[in-house]
């Protein structure tokens, strides 16, 4: 499954990120990588907020849909 798809509220482990290298290290700079939990909180648009940690991130979902998660 992809994290554009995951349901607002549920959490996920992030099991691979594909894409091009820019792509991969503009999420790992944000502290989204392999074996991370992240949270769906919000779906807005073309966007979604996902908690890492302690933080909230809002990501595309064009960038969402190259996260595969558990």
């Amino acid at each position: 499954m992809v994290l554009e798809k995951v349901e607002v509220g549920k959490k996920v482990k992030v099991l691979d990120i594909e894409g091009k290298e820019d792509s991969i290290k503009k999420l790992q700079a944000m502290g989204i990588r392999k074996g991370k939990v992240l949270e769906v909180v919000q779906k807005l648009g073309r966007s979604i907020v996902v908690k890492v940690d302690h933080s909230k991130i809002a990501i595309s979902k064009s960038l969402a849909q190259k996260i595969k998660v558990q």
